[in-house]
């Protein structure tokens, strides 16, 4: 599903990949959406730890943390020749006209992502980083959003400018 979407993976392609016959899918999951719902969670799990290892690297400041964060993370997408980008953000956009229960597990994925942001940047806010005014749950909200678009405009151009566009703003948008 990562390389494929839903909508181009089967159930055959899930049960090959795993080296299982098709009949056993079925007695671990009622059907491919309940296995899209778990792989997500999966990833998220896996990607979250990722996520907070990365944005709790030693001798850097929150706003540098969270700029190596996003610089790991562009040098991965060019690792990958720009043809990967945010798994959850690639099944929001191909499943949440049509399937509520991904939907609403993209939502939840993307929400306790975005508090890892608001969490750093509360942490820049207490260090004198960014002004106290700044409101950093709608700026995670904001980096949040801009990352998943920047991920779509790479793919679609695959190249690497997007990603250059989003860390040359990032600094002056989170202070």
């Amino acid at each position: 599903m990562k390389r494929q979407g839903y909508n181009g993976t089967s159930v055959k392609d899930i049960v090959d990949a795993a080296g299982v016959p098709k009949g056993s899918f079925y007695n671990y999951f009622q059907s491919k959406e309940s296995f899209a719902v778990e792989a997500l969670e999966a990833v998220a799990s896996e990607d979250y730890l990722a996520s907070r290892e990365l944005l709790s690297v030693t001798g850097k400041t929150p706003l540098q943390r969270l700029q190596y964060f996003f610089e790991q993370n562009a040098l991965h997408a060019c690792e990958c020749e720009f043809q990967i980008g945010c798994f959850f953000g690639n099944l929001a956009q191909e499943m949440s006209d049509s399937n509520e229960a991904i939907r609403q597990k993209v939502k939840q994925i993307l929400k306790r992502n975005t508090q890892l942001f608001a969490e750093i940047l509360d942490e820049a806010k207490e260090a004198g980083e960014i002004r106290q005014t700044v409101q950093t749950e709608v700026v995670a909200e904001f980096i949040m959003n801009a990352w998943e678009g920047t991920l779509l405009r790479m793919k679609a151009s695959r190249s690497r400018e997007p990603l250059d566009a989003f860390l040359t703003m990032l600094p002056q948008i989170a202070r």
